[in-house]
C-alpha cells in the first residue's frame, strides 16, 4: 500500500533526525514547556474517561514542540490562529494552562468562560475554532489590518494537512499573496487525516500549493530540535521583515487518536514512533526526570482543586444576544429629497468611510469600475487605502472582512450579488455570529455584509434570487433590507453603532428608483428611529386590511396604491419593516389589532420563508386575525423575462391575492 511506504520512508528519516538531538540542555526551558503541554494533554483524556468533560478532545500529543518552537519566537502583539487540535498551540502562546483547564471543566474562569471548551480558545493575540480552515481568511485580514496600521505585529495560522481539501485555504492564499498579509500558514502533517491515509486523500505536494501564489515555503520537522527552531526562526522573520506570508510544512506524527479513541493506524507503526519521540526518550533520563513530575503533580493537583468548586457562566446573562429587540414606538413625518435610490446609498456608505474611516472590501469595487452596481464608484478618490478590491472570493473577502473588524476596523464586505452568498456561510454562521457567545462574550464581531438581492432584470437563475430566508435564523445576526421608501443615510448610520453582525439586503431592481414622493392623499411616516418601520396609509379613511412587505416590493406596492385600489376596492395601509431580523413586532401589532385582516408578501420563495416567520408570531401575539401570505414560486428564477414576471411576486398577483379578503 502506498501509505506504508510514506509512513516507511518518514520513519526512516525521524529516526536520523532524532539522532541529532545533542545539548538538550540548552532547550531545556522549551521541553519543560512541551511536557507540561503533553500532561495536561493526558489529564483531559483521563478526565473526559472519569466523565469529568464533555464534548471531544483533539490532543497533540507527539505533536508538542510544533507550537512549542514557533512560540519561541513570537511576541506578544502577534496573533496566532488554531483549530480542533488547539491546545499545545494556546498554552505555548499565552502561557494559561490553567485557564485552557477551567474551559474544558466549564468554568466561567475558562478562558472564554466555559462556553467554548476544547476548541473554541480566545485570548487577546488568540483563536481557535473547530471548522477547518475557517480562521484561514480571518487571519489573513488581521495581518492586512496590522500592516496598514503599521502595527509591529505578524499572525500566525496552525492548520493540519486535511485542511488542504477546503477552498478557503486557497482562496486565502490568494489574497494573502495579492494584499502581502504577513501571516505564516504552518501545516502540521502528521500523514493522516482522522484516520485516513494521506496517501488517500491529498494528491500533490503539500509545499507546492502555497508556491503556485507566489508564497515561500519552508519545511521541517518536530523530530529534531534544533532544526525545528532553526527553521520555524527563519520563517517567522521572513514573515516580520519582508511583511510577505509565508508558509511552513512541518512534518509531525499524532501519537494517540485524532479525538478520544477513534484511531485505525496499525499499532505497530505508532509503537515505532513513540520510540523516537523526544518527550518519551526523556522522561526516564536524570536530567528531567523530577521537573516532569513536578510538572505532573502541579497539574494534577489545580485540576482536583477545581473540581470541587466548580463555578459555570450564569446562562440568564449568557443567553442575551447583541440584537435590537428593544423599539421606538414614535412616529414622524418621511420627506425624502429627489434622488435616485442608488445615489443615496453610495453617499450613506461613503459617509462611513470618510467619517468612520470604514473598510470596504468586495469584487470589482475599486475605480474605474466601483462595483457591479456602482455603489462604491469614487470611494478611492477620497481614500484609496480603505478599499480593497479582491478576486473572484466570497468565502475568503467575508473572512478577510471579519478579521479586520477583530482588531479594531469598521469594515463593509461587499457580495457582488446576493446569490453567491452561500460561499460565505461558513465565516457568516461559524465565525462572525458565532465569535460573541462561542468565546464567552469576550468581544464582538460588527461586521457590516452588503449584497444587492432580487429578480426582475433577465439575469437568469443564479443572479436574481432573494435567499433572505437562508440568512434569518442566524443568531445573533441582524439582518435590514433597505427601501427607496426612505432614504437609507440614518439607517446605515445606526446599523454601524451596534455591536453584532449586520447583513443589509439591497434590491437591484430599486436602486434606479428615485426615493417616494407619496401621492396627496397618502401618509408616509417612520414609526420607531432610525432602524424604524415605514407606513404608508390614505388620509382619512380607515384600512380594511393591512398589508406588509420590505425591501423594493414595498416600493412597488406603493407605487401602485391607485391602481390596487380602483381593482380590489380595498383601503390598506402598507407596513415595510427595515429590520428583518429581529422583525420589530411592535410596529406591526398595533396596526394589527386595528385590522384583522394582513397579507404578508415577500420576493422569497414561498415556504419557511420571512412572511412564514411574521405570520406564526403574529398568530400567537394577537387573536382573531385573518393573515394570508404571497410569495415567489419555489422554482429557479428564468432568464425569459415574460417568464421571469410569471414566476416572481407581481403586481397582478398582488391584486388577486388583495382580492380574497373581500369575502372575509
Amino acid at each position: 500500500m502506498k501509505q506504508d511506504i510514506i509512513i516507511k520512508d518518514l520513519y526512516k528519516k525521524a529516526k536520523i533526525e532524532s539522532s541529532k538531538n545533542d545539548n538538550l540542555l540548552s532547550y531545556k526551558s522549551l521541553i519543560l514547556s512541551a511536557y507540561r503541554i503533553r500532561s495536561i494533554e493526558l489529564k483531559f483524556l483521563e478526565l473526559f474517561s472519569d466523565a469529568k468533560i464533555s464534548g471531544t478532545v483533539h490532543t497533540c500529543v507527539g505533536q508538542e514542540f510544533t507550537g512549542v518552537a514557533i512560540s519561541e519566537y513570537l511576541k506578544s502583539y502577534d496573533w496566532v490562529t488554531s483549530n480542533h487540535r488547539c491546545h499545545g498551540h494556546f498554552i505555548a502562546k499565552t502561557g494559561n494552562w490553567r485557564g485552557l483547564i477551567d474551559e474544558l471543566l466549564g468554568l466561567d474562569s475558562g478562558v472564554s468562560s466555559g462556553i467554548g471548551s476544547s476548541q473554541h480558545l480566545f485570548q487577546e493575540g488568540f483563536i481557535s475554532n473547530g471548522t477547518q480552515g475557517s480562521l484561514l481568511p480571518v487571519a489573513t485580514g488581521i495581518g492586512v489590518s496590522n500592516k496598514r496600521r503599521k502595527r509591529k505585529g505578524i499572525v500566525v495560522s496552525f492548520i493540519g494537512e486535511g485542511t488542504l481539501g477546503e477552498g478557503v485555504v486557497y482562496e486565502t492564499f490568494n489574497l494573502a499573496s495579492l494584499f502581502s498579509s504577513p501571516h505564516l500558514i504552518i501545516c502540521e502533517n502528521n500523514y493522516y487525516s482522522q484516520t485516513t491515509a494521506q496517501a488517500c486523500n491529498t494528491a500533490g505536494s503539500i509545499s507546492a500549493r502555497a508556491n503556485a501564489f507566489g508564497i515561500k515555503s519552508f519545511e521541517c520537522s518536530t523530530w529534531c530540535l534544533e532544526a525545528l527552531l532553526a527553521k520555524c526562526n527563519e520563517a517567522i522573520s521572513y514573515v516580520r521583515d519582508e511583511k510577505k506570508p509565508a508558509f511552513l510544512k512541518i512534518d509531525t506524527y499524532r501519537l494517540l487518536a485524532h479525538s478520544k479513541g477513534d484511531d485505525d493506524r496499525k499499532r505497530d507503526e505508532v509503537l515505532k514512533f513513540e520510540e523516537i519521540d523526544l518527550l518519551n526518550q526523556l522522561e526516564q533520563s536524570t536530567e528531567y526526570k523530577l521537573e516532569f513530575e513536578e510538572i505532573k503533580k502541579e497539574i494534577d493537583a489545580y485540576v482536583a482543586l477545581k473540581l470541587i468548586s466548580p463555578k459555570r457562566i450564569n446562562y440568564l446573562s449568557f443567553s442575551t444576544d447583541e440584537l435590537p429587540r428593544k423599539v421606538s414606538m414614535r412616529s414622524s413625518n418621511i420627506l425624502n429629497e429627489k434622488t435616485s435610490m442608488v445615489k443615496a446609498l453610495s453617499r450613506a456608505y461613503k459617509n462611513q468611510l470618510i467619517e468612520n474611516d470604514a473598510i470596504f472590501i468586495g469584487e470589482d469595487i475599486a475605480d474605474p469600475y466601483g462595483g457591479a452596481f456602482k455603489i462604491t464608484k469614487g470611494f478611492q478618490e477620497h481614500n484609496s487605502s480603505n478599499v480593497y478590491s479582491t478576486p473572484i472570493s466570497e468565502a475568503g473577502l467575508v473572512g478577510m472582512a471579519i478579521g479586520m473588524n477583530l482588531v479594531g476596523e469598521k469594515t463593509y464586505a461587499e457580495i457582488m450579488f446576493g446569490d453567491f452568498i452561500v460561499n460565505a456561510m461558513d465565516q457568516i454562521i461559524n465565525n462572525a455570529a458565532k465569535f460573541h457567545h462561542m468565546y464567552g462574550k469576550k468581544f464582538s464581531c460588527d461586521v457590516v455584509i452588503r449584497m444587492p438581492m432580487g429578480g426582475r432584470r433577465g439575469y437568469g437563475p443564479t443572479h436574481s434570487q432573494s435567499l433572505e430566508k437562508f440568512l434569518l435564523g442566524i443568531d445573533n445576526t441582524l439582518v435590514a433590507s433597505v427601501t427607496s421608501l426612505i432614504d437609507p443615510t440614518p439607517l446605515i448610520e445606526s446599523l454601524v453603532q451596534l455591536s453584532c453582525p449586520k447583513i443589509v439586503i439591497e434590491n437591484k431592481t430599486d436602486y434606479s428608483s428615485f426615493l417616494y414622493q407619496p401621492l396627496e392623499d397618502l401618509y408616509l411616516e417612520k414609526i420607531g428611529g432610525n432602524l424604524g418601520t415605514v407606513k404608508l396609509s390614505p388620509k382619512g379613511e380607515k384600512p380594511s386590511l393591512i398589508v406588509v412587505s420590505y425591501g423594493y416590493m414595498a416600493r412597488m406596492i406603493a407605487d401602485n396604491y391607485i391602481k390596487i385600489f380602483q381593482e380590489t376596492d380595498l383601503v390598506f395601509t402598507l407596513i415595510c419593516p427595515q429590520l428583518l431580523h429581529p422583525v420589530p413586532f411592535n410596529h406591526l401589532v398595533g396596526e394589527v389589532k386595528k385590522c384583522k385582516n394582513i397579507l404578508l408578501i415577500e420576493e422569497t420563495t414561498q415556504g419557511y420563508g420571512w412572511c412564514d416567520g411574521v405570520a406564526a408570531e403574529l398568530a400567537e401575539g394577537v387573536s382573531d386575525i385573518n393573515i394570508k401570505r404571497l410569495s415567489s414560486d419555489p422554482v429557479a428564477i428564468p432568464s425569459n423575462r415574460e417568464v421571469e414576471i410569471k414566476n416572481l411576486v407581481s403586481l397582478e398577483s398582488i391584486i388577486k391575492k388583495i382580492k380574497e379578503f373581500r369575502n372575509t
